[in-house]
C-alpha cells in the first residue's frame, strides 16, 4: 500500500495542545508533498529529475517490512533512475529526500530542516541541500555546511538492487 501524506481532519475546537513545531512540521509535510515535481527558479529540485521534468503525480513508496521500498521501474519514481534525480517520499515519522548521487548510490536524508522545520531542496548545480526559509545548507549526507541550522539532517541507509531496480530505505 502506498504511503501518502494525509492532512488531519479539522475541528471547530482549533488545535488545543499542538506545539508550534508540530504545526510547522505538518505545514512542511504538506508543502513537500505539494512540491513534488516543482523545480524552483534557482535550479533546486524538490522531487524531479535532473532536467526538472516530472508528470506531477508524485512518488510511490511501499512498506516492505519495517522499511520503505521504491520500484524504480514505476514511472512515478523515474526521477531516481538518473544521476542528480531527486524525489521526496513520505515515511511514517518523517519526509525523506532521496538524491541519486551516482549510478550505484542513492542518498536519503530527512527533508525537514533542523533549524525551523522547512522542507529542504536539492541544488543539483552545487550538489548540496538548501533550506529556502533561512538559508541553511547541508551536504548530501545531511551534514551542516552553513547555518543557522547546527544539527545535521537525519540520515537513512539505502540499498539499491540493480537486478530488480528496487530501492530500499532502511527506517
Amino acid at each position: 500500500m502506498p504511503l501518502r501524506v494525509v492532512p488531519a481532519a479539522s475541528t471547530d475546537e482549533g488545535c488545543a495542545g499542538c506545539s508550534r513545531r508540530a504545526i510547522l512540521r505538518g505545514l512542511a509535510l504538506t508543502a513537500a508533498s505539494a512540491l513534488v515535481g516543482c523545480p524552483s527558479d534557482d535550479g533546486s529540485i524538490g522531487g524531479t529529475g535532473p532536467d526538472g521534468g516530472d508528470d506531477g503525480s508524485g512518488s510511490t513508496a511501499l512498506a516492505c517490512g519495517t522499511n520503505l521500498c521504491l520500484d524504480l521501474d514505476d514511472p512515478k519514481n523515474a526521477a531516481l533512475t538518473a544521476v542528480d534525480g531527486a524525489l521526496v517520499v513520505a515515511a511514517p515519522r518523517d519526509t525523506i529526500l532521496l538524491v541519486r548521487s551516482s549510478a550505484t548510490v542513492v542518498q536519503a536524508v530527512s527533508d525537514i530542516c533542523t533549524h525551523a522545520g522547512c522542507g529542504v531542496r536539492y541544488d543539483h548545480v552545487n550538489k548540496i541541500l538548501s533550506c529556502p526559509c533561512h538559508g541553511s545548507q547541508y551536504t548530501l549526507t545531511g551534514m551542516v555546511l552553513r547555518g543557522p541550522a547546527f544539527r545535521p539532517l537525519a540520515k537513512y541507509q539505502t540499498q539499491l538492487d540493480a537486478s530488480t531496480n528496487q530501492l530500499t530505505i532502511l527506517l
